[in-house]
């Protein structure tokens, strides 16, 4: 159903941008246009050529006319599909000089721009076209797409700016609606560039849950882990205490552990840890749950991982852990715990992003079949600008559902 979605939304943003503007084209420019964007759609370049050559020499003594504006946004198409990425740039580049261009075809126009700036290393050029997109988005309502937070953010990596590239990498994964495996390696790796170590163990718990066949997550995280912990020879020496039955200390338990995840070994972390309970020289804190959580998640136990997540939140409440749970449930299609978690974070206060739990709650209660509930949080979500592009496709489209039932 959510592929499903995604299609229609398409479908939808396809027919805007050609057909939503003040200035109207004539049903025999609209033929024409449409039969370049079906020849792009099909990889025949060579028909979408000669159909726009034929349009360029009507139009092209007006640059300032909304056909010209669209013949050169499909130029760049024709252009940017075969790697000819500076004729794409001047084609996009000559479309944005129609000075009345509507607002959703101004931002498609710069998003391909800025992707083919992207490709011919003018990192400078993506950051400002990116900026102006955004700034136009949000003064008029639109959404800064995760997909162009990312670009962002990786133009600011390019050019040495790490902080930024952090900022707009993490904001990326913050707002996209699934979990996306390659935006969280970056992030990850930005995170450990700038040393910021606890945010890098998030990162790396969500890519073990989402992957926990892939080794190179759960070293990376245990590796992390160890950087907390003691040198070698004193974890050895604990070792040896803990087979003596002779650690005390609630540090020493967590330091052992750690230590056993840096070995890849996080069966004998979970081992430590709950002896450490059972004995009661483990505190039964947030801390030390959200650790045996972790250890369990790289163990490849999901179930036992969450159930320590769900005993940090009752141990003390933290919205940000309860979103996290909701989001493994939602990364997992479990449409019931998502939705018990994520109305737990909104009980909490959780208020980052703001619609984007909505939005997430909307979806949940979409796909448990309860449409008027998700009505309800979809038309919250549509009152914050990051998520107003969204929820309004998402009324759409359960408006249609309604209709045609």
């Amino acid at each position: 159903m959510f592929k499903k979605y995604l299609s229609y939304i398409l479908i939808l943003m396809l027919s805007f941008s050609v057909m939503a503007s003040e200035d109207s084209i004539s049903q025999f420019t609209y033929g024409f246009l449409k039969r370049v964007n079906d020849f792009l759609s099909e990889g025949d370049y060579e028909s979408a050529e000669k159909e726009l050559s034929i349009l360029s020499k009507r139009y092209f003594l007006n640059e300032q006319s909304y056909e010209r504006s669209l013949i050169n946004q499909l130029w760049g198409n024709l252009y940017a599909t075969q790697g000819f990425y500076q004729k794409a740039i001047e084609a996009y580049e000559a479309s944005l000089r129609f000075r009345k261009i509507p607002l959703i075809t101004n931002l498609q126009v710069r998003t391909n721009l800025a992707q083919c700036y992207f490709q011919t290393k003018d990192f400078d050029k993506v950051i400002d076209t990116l900026l102006t997109y955004k700034n136009l988005a949000e003064t008029r309502g639109q959404e800064f797409s995760p997909q162009n937070m990312l670009l962002l953010g990786i133009a600011y990596y390019y050019e040495e700016n790490f902080e930024e590239a952090y900022f707009y990498v993490s904001a990326a994964n913050a707002n996209s609606l699934k979990y996306k495996e390659d935006w969280l390696k970056y992030e990850l790796a930005l995170a450990v560039k700038l040393n910021k170590i606890n945010e890098a163990i998030e990162v790396g718990q969500i890519l073990v849950y989402i992957n926990p066949d892939k080794k190179e997550y759960w070293k990376q995280v245990s590796g992390l882990y160890y950087t907390q912990a003691k040198d070698d020879e004193s974890l050895a020496g604990l070792e040896l205490a803990f087979d003596n039955d002779l650690l005390e200390e609630n540090k020493e338990f967590q330091d052992l552990a750690r230590y056993y995840l840096y070995k890849g070994l996080p069966q004998k972390a979970v081992k430590v840890l709950r002896y450490g309970l059972e004995k009661q020289k483990l505190q039964k804190n947030k801390e030390n749950f959200e650790l045996i959580a972790d250890s369990f998640f790289i163990a490849r136990d999901r179930k036992n991982g969450i159930t320590f997540l769900e005993k940090s939140l009752d141990i003390e409440p933290d919205p940000k852990i309860a979103f996290k749970i909701a989001r493994f449930g939602f990364e997992d299609e479990n449409w019931t715990l998502a939705n018990k978690f994520f109305n737990r974070a909104l009980e909490m206060g959780w208020n980052e992003t703001p619609g984007r739990i909505e939005l997430l709650l909307g979806i949940t209660q979409f796909e448990l079949g309860n449409l008027q509930k998700s009505l309800g949080f979809f038309n919250i979500a549509k009152e914050e600008e990051d998520t107003k592009s969204a929820a309004e496709g998402w009324i759409t489209y359960i408006d249609e559902i309604v209709k045609n039932s």
